[in-house]
């Protein structure tokens, strides 16, 4: 996501990712014969990865030899391609070369602009005449103006550059400042910005670092944009640090409740089943027991108020004459 550290003035790419894949097409071409496909929508920005691939290609291999080739049409390309193979023996175009490490390298350039038989014959030659040496790297400027490189086989990579979004640019102002190399970079992404100024040699760096970076214009509105995104990015942690926080105490309750609710259930069950055993009567159950029906109490109706009222006798006690003491015998 950020330029590379340790980059030169004119070494710097807007990603970690751009400096492998350089690093794996320079290795690729050098020791490996292959070819190299190169497309970007910028040309200031195809331009400038392109040289820095160049610089690693004669660090790494310093017996190739580089050229720009312009073909204008297939008479040229095959004019071209036998002033390669002059010298040579049919057997030895049609092999291996032992040392590989002294290549033709053709840069082609506006291969969008070629037509598409052309490519393909440039790659069956290259295929077909191996002694030849030679690696081409098509530069491809716009969008979707891709050639079929079928013809190629897998002796070519491609690579789409894609320009850096705002956080890869800034990234790399950012570097750039601490590292050296401002102007170039500010100067870089106003030419992506801007494609008619790429040839224009009067851009003022400052003009140019004030576009990359607005900030540059007041000292006071840099101070407080980075204040400002300080807080945020606090507010950011802080809010994420909650949200864990919370979701962990929620998952800890559900799985608390879920415990104390299955608990309650069971000590509920067992009660119920206790109950049900000592005393079944209380749920409707009668085990060996007859019900009695109740008999309803007699019903006295009260006489009406006419008839005739019944005389108060009282209650007859059947007395027993006394009994009197037991007297003692009188002598006689």
């Amino acid at each position: 996501m950020n330029a590379s550290l340790g980059a030169s003035p004119t070494d710097f790419v807007f990603r970690a990712a751009d400096r492998m894949r350089i690093a794996g097409c320079t290795h690729a071409i050098a020791r490996e014969g292959m070819s190299l496909s190169l497309q970007c929508e910028h040309e200031a920005l195809l331009d400038h990865y392109l040289g820095i691939l160049l610089n690693n290609l004669r660090q790494e291999s310093p017996d190739n030899t580089i050229e720009v080739y312009f073909p204008s049409n297939t008479d040229s390309l095959l004019n071209r391609f036998n002033e390669a193979l002059s010298g040579q023996t049919v057997d030895q175009a049609t092999r291996v070369p032992s040392d590989a490490s002294r290549a033709q390298i053709w840069i082609v350039q506006d291969a969008q602009d070629l037509p598409e038989a052309d490519i393909q014959l440039l790659a069956r030659l290259i295929q077909n005449f191996p002694g030849a040496n030679i690696r081409a790297i098509l530069l491809t400027i716009g969008t979707n103006t891709s050639h079929n490189l079928s013809a190629f086989g897998r002796k070519i990579l491609r690579w789409e550059i894609e320009a850096p979004n705002a956080e890869q640019a800034q990234a790399a102002l950012d570097i750039a400042r601490t590292e050296g190399y401002f102007v170039p970079v500010t100067q870089l992404l106003k030419r992506i910005q801007h494609p008619s100024q790429n040839n224009d040699p009067d851009i003022n760096p400052l003009d140019a670092a004030s576009f990359a970076d607005p900030t540059l214009q007041d000292p006071k509105a840099s101070l407080r944009t980075q204040h400002a995104k300080q807080q945020v990015q606090a507010f950011h942690e802080k809010g994420q640090q909650a949200i864990t926080q919370s979701t962990q105490m929620v998952g800890k309750w559900r799985k608390n409740n879920t415990l104390v609710a299955m608990a309650c259930g069971a000590a509920l069950g067992l009660s119920t089943l206790s109950m049900l055993w000592i005393q079944p009567e209380a749920f409707g159950i009668y085990v060996g027991t007859k019900i009695k029906a109740h008999t309803p109490l007699p019903i006295e109706w009260p006489e009406p108020n006419n008839a005739p009222a019944k005389a108060n006798t009282p209650a007859s006690v059947e007395s027993t004459p006394p009994v009197s003491p037991t007297q003692p015998d009188q002598p006689r």
